[in-house]
């Protein structure tokens, strides 16, 4: 299956670590042996369907609203991080690639075993939960091959810095674009290049069964 957003084809054979000690995980990998997106779950609905279709699904559960807090402290920066970033990513897809898996119903995968084992010795995943899946043939299927480590670079900068290009990045992100390199503010006065590097992975709007 050709990808969304890249001249080329999705791997055969998807590696998907499988968190089991969650319980909605648990459960439907144990009876079913399989994952459904969140979209792929919902076009049951023909209305939800359509609007999937036409690319205008809004996944978004809150919005930013107007503040009188000028100054923010670290934790309020920490508490709302993660989301921030879920926000503008997917405010910059919605705008821009309407038809690209959200990130916030797509399922995750790599392509490789390797790329896997990378992930485990970089952020401590468990490469035993690895399980590897292969796509149901479902016709509203969409893929999207994009680099994880902007995320992770943005976890960090997002927290450091107020960026003044984030359209920059979130364009590289979903172009499927390799490494990125910010400039942010490190010990002190002083400002580093800091490189995203490379990890490839596979948003799925779709249905993933075990092939094992």
């Amino acid at each position: 299956m050709e990808l969304i957003n890249i001249d080329e084809e999705a791997p055969d054979t998807l590696y998907i670590f499988v968190n089991q000690f969650n319980p909605i995980t648990h459960h439907n990998f144990n009876l079913t042996k399989s994952f459904f997106s969140g979209a792929a779950a919902s076009c049951f609905d023909a209305g939800f369907a359509n609007k999937y279709l036409e690319g205008i699904v809004r996944y978004l559960p809150y919005e930013p609203c107007s503040i009188d807090v000028l100054g923010v402290s670290p934790y309020f920066l920490t508490a709302i991080n993660d989301y921030r970033i879920e926000y503008d990513a997917e405010v910059f897809r919605e705008r821009h690639h309407p038809l690209y898996p959200s990130r916030l119903s797509a399922l995750y995968a790599f392509g490789d075993l390797e790329t896997c084992e990378l992930v485990s010795r970089k952020y401590g995943w468990p490469l035993d939960t690895v399980q590897k899946f292969r796509l149901k043939d479902w016709p509203l299927t969409r893929i999207a091959k994009v680099n994880m480590e902007h995320v992770s670079l943005a976890r960090h900068a997002y927290k450091v810095s107020m960026l003044e290009d984030i359209d920059r990045l979130w364009a590289g992100y979903w172009s499927g674009f390799d490494n990125i390199i910010l400039e942010l503010p490190a010990a002190g006065f002083a400002r580093g290049k800091y490189d995203s590097g490379v990890i490839w992975e596979y948003l799925i709007e779709g249905i993933a069964e075990c092939a094992e």
